[in-house]
């Protein structure tokens, strides 16, 4: 993508010099080792909209490595020909370019691919594809061996700052999911005080390991309207299934309140610790999704009442962009993130980036996350070379949303350089502290 507006050049140069801070990244481990090239095409989110052009069952067929890849080719060809044009696939047309100097998805580009593939495995690959993207630090949403943060023996992959996985602690239902989050404390829980306790004594931990947020992504699991019940309506459902190891609460007549309930004492802590809680909103991964429950509209109450804690939002809510504008302008407490947008939809990201330097203070604003990593295919692994592709085109669009901007004389050129720098990594370095 390339911006009109006479100074872009400019601004998108001066972009490529600026340091990343990647707010959002999944990457449980190095990797993948690719073992086709299709895999390299589809990536992580993709598949989504092949499986949206096609259907899932054919998506599925498309990651059977058992099927010979070129057997498969026929199927992948018929998807990418309707869908070509979408955020996700300018991410494979950049990885390709760039790491295999094919222009476009074809069968001979593949066939020039299979004994060339990169091993994202290799460190000193991974490391140079993140120098290159110049990301200096990344938040790893993983879900790590709880017992090897807390002993500091768990190992992150580059340049990694953990954040602290939220939502299993408050979506406890059965006394054995209690049991299981408390069990690296080596303690048994057995009143919901305590399990408060030890949920802190975790939390503590992860800070001291170098935790530098907490992240809840409940929206893919319920509503993210909490509620605010009365302790002991949370205590009531938490005695019913402790006290029979059998019994398990239902979601949502048998456990809102607790999960609520839990939910606003974790965000207390969160206070305490003096630690950002980044939260989910819009956009959910997949098909069949329910986008109505993920409005960050319906967090207005949460984020009223919890005054003395950053919220970091999401996804730039996509793609409600009035309520999110609304409540990044409205609250102080609350930034909005532009981590995994850029690819949803580029021309809303850009967008939204010219009209919320119109409407709210640009430093709360976090322009760029990666979103990669987390159920790539193969799984596991960083897919580093796709958040390389995702930061080329967040640099364009803050560069195209910016020169706009400056071509109607709103800024000028320096000022936009300022706002960019802001955007990509001043803002993200001092929200979270990261001193990098």
């Amino acid at each position: 993508m390339k911006g009109k507006a006479t100074c872009y050049e400019e601004i998108y140069s001066f972009c490529q010099t600026i340091p990343i801070v990647d707010c959002h990244d999944h990457s449980i481990k190095l990797g993948p080792r690719y073992t086709d090239p299709i895999q390299v095409v589809i990536g992580e989110y993709l598949l989504s909209d092949l499986a949206s052009v096609t259907s899932e069952a054919e998506a599925q067929t498309l990651l059977n490595s058992e099927i010979p890849w070129e057997d498969r080719w026929p199927l992948l060809e018929k998807a990418w020909k309707c869908s070509c044009h979408t955020g996700y696939a300018q991410i494979t047309r950049r990885v390709l370019k760039k790491f295999y100097g094919e222009a476009n998805v074809t069968l001979a580009a593949l066939r020039r691919m299979q004994d060339r593939l990169i091993n994202l495995e290799d460190e000193a690959v991974f490391e140079g594809i993140l120098e290159d993207a110049k990301i200096v630090v990344r938040l790893a949403n993983v879900w790590p061996d709880v017992k090897t943060v807390l002993d500091g023996s768990y190992r992150l992959t580059p340049r990694a700052r953990l954040v602290i996985p939220l939502p299993d602690y408050h979506r406890v239902r059965s006394y054995a999911d209690v049991q299981t989050l408390v069990a690296p404390l080596g303690i048994t829980v057995t009143t919901l005080d305590e399990y408060l306790e030890a949920c802190r004594k975790i939390f503590e931990g992860f800070k001291a390991f170098g935790a530098v947020a907490f992240k809840d992504q409940s929206a893919y699991s319920r509503p993210i309207d909490y509620g605010n019940p009365p302790r002991c309506q949370a205590e009531s459902v938490f005695n019913w299934f402790m006290e029979d190891p059998q019994r398990s609460a239902a979601y949502p007549d048998g456990l809102r309140d607790l999960d609520d309930y839990l939910f606003h004492a974790f965000l207390r802590m969160a206070r305490d610790l003096n630690l950002p809680v980044q939260l989910h909103t819009g956009h959910l991964a997949g098909l069949f999704g329910d986008i109505t429950k993920t409005n960050a509209a319906r967090l207005a109450n949460v984020l009223r009442l919890h005054r003395d804690v950053r919220f970091d939002l999401f996804h730039a809510n996509w793609p409600y962009s009035g309520e999110i504008l609304f409540l990044c302008k409205s609250y102080p407490n609350v930034t909005l993130n532009f981590c995994w947008a850029h690819v949803i939809d580029p021309i809303y990201s850009q967008n939204l980036f010219r009209q919320a330097l119109a409407c709210i203070p640009h430093k709360k604003i976090h322009g760029y996350g990666s979103d990669f990593g987390g159920a790539g295919y193969p799984p596991g692994g960083g897919y580093v070379d796709h958040a390389w592709a995702h930061a080329e085109i967040a640099r364009e669009n803050i560069a195209i949303a910016l020169s706009d901007m400056v071509a109607i004389e709103y800024l000028d050129l320096d000022e936009a350089k300022e706002v960019a720098r802001a955007w990509l990594y001043g803002n993200a370095n001092e929200f979270y502290q990261l001193q990098v």
